[in-house]
């Protein structure tokens, strides 16, 4: 009798590489479009604070109040880690610094809407341009309309591609 011991071992380790390969793209599959959904929905975030802010806007202008603008002025924050962070990264000019306003939690309440600040991050709002900014970044992007311009262009190239 012959012994086919040897031949099966390889069969089953061939097996075994194939299933750990699927596993692993799968795996890798899943994580991009976790990071891809996280990237919509925090440009999603940015959206609505970015409509809710012109909405603000506009009231205290129609009301003709000098009602306060929601959030603390950047140029006034000192003591906040995530902020100095931010500042550090020198994403806004240091001139511009007293026009952006940041949001947090009870700030973005307000604002009426449903949108929390990210872990380790602040929604950044300039009432004056309506420019959004989120001081952790999302994928080297840090202002709304970075995201929107990138945006844009994938859209232009993909149709480039169809014709």
């Amino acid at each position: 009798m012959r012994r086919e011991n040897g031949l099966n071992m390889i069969g089953v380790i061939i097996i075994i590489c194939i299933i750990i390969a699927v596993v692993a793209i799968t795996i890798l599959k899943v994580r991009h479009n976790i990071k891809a959904e996280n990237v919509k929905e925090i440009k999603a975030n940015m959206l609505l604070i970015q409509g809710a802010a012109k909405v603000a806007k506009q009231n205290s202008v129609a009301k003709k109040t000098e009602e306060p603008l929601v959030g603390t002025k950047l140029n006034q924050i000192e003591d906040n880690e995530i902020i100095n962070n931010f500042k550090s990264l020198n994403i806004i000019e240091e001139n511009q610094h007293e026009k952006y306003y940041m949001l947090n939690n009870d700030d973005l309440a307000k604002l009426n809407i449903k949108v929390w600040n990210e872990d380790e991050a602040f929604y950044l709002i300039n009432y004056d341009n309506n420019e959004v900014i989120i001081t952790c970044g999302v994928n080297g992007k840090y202002k709304l309309s970075e995201m929107e311009e990138e945006h844009n262009n994938e859209n232009k190239t993909n149709e480039q591609e169809n014709n």
